[in-house]
């Protein structure tokens, strides 16, 4: 049998994966994992005290829409870096977008108090807040990043240091929505600074990780 012939075959009555398909993969995946994060969080540093105070929630909310829009900000390149062809379409820089916005909104904040309580504020309620924070969302993210994985590998990345760096965004968002219950630190400046550097750690380890994990 000659290559063409071969190849004919293997053509024959092939069908277009559709869109909807991979949307579907990496929304079980991130439910999963953003399930799995909460678990482990409960399981192991459980929610603050008196989360259900009016402002434990207030700030709560606040971390949850930071994290929420980091994830929001990151997904549509996730799903376009699924498959080839795609690729042109994602646009990276919307993904620094609510780091941006966090920044920003953590400046003014500081610009309002004098700069003897900067320190404070950035460092948060304790000494060991933000070691405890990079700490906790690092290991919240882990199971996220493992049911990624698992999406992009239905699917066919090309990119692959990109989508496990835009992976390890992802999993990191959700590792920080699964800290915010448990984080006692309420100012803008920690949320920008020690969130914005573990979700950015997560994404480095993606990056290092999604060649070795992500090869067809």
């Amino acid at each position: 049998m000659n290559t063409d012939r071969l190849v004919a075959l293997l053509s024959a009555n092939l069908e277009p994966v559709r869109r909807t398909r991979y949307g579907k993969t990496l929304a079980v995946a991130m439910l999963t994992g953003a399930g799995a994060a909460f678990i482990l969080m409960i399981a192991t540093v459980g929610p603050r005290a008196e989360l259900g105070s009016r402002a434990h929630l207030a700030w709560t909310a606040v971390k949850l829409l930071f994290a929420a829009s980091v994830v929001g900000a990151a997904a549509p390149s996730l799903l376009k870096s699924m498959r080839p062809g795609w690729e042109p379409e994602t646009h990276p820089a919307t993904i620094f977008l609510p780091f941006a916005a966090a920044i920003a909104a953590a400046i003014a904040m500081l610009a309002f108090v004098t700069p003897a309580n900067w320190i404070a504020m950035l460092g948060g309620a304790t000494s060991a807040s933000p070691a405890r924070g990079l700490i906790c969302i690092a290991i919240f993210a882990v199971a996220p990043f493992a049911a990624i994985v698992w999406a992009l590998r239905r699917g066919a990345p090309t990119r692959l240091r990109f989508s496990g760096a835009v992976a390890g965004v992802v999993a990191g968002g959700l590792g920080a929505a699964a800290y915010a219950f448990n984080c006692t630190s309420d100012t803008l400046p920690f949320i920008a600074v020690c969130y914005g550097a573990a979700i950015a750690m997560c994404a480095l380890a993606g990056a290092e990780l999604g060649p070795r994990l992500l090869r067809w």
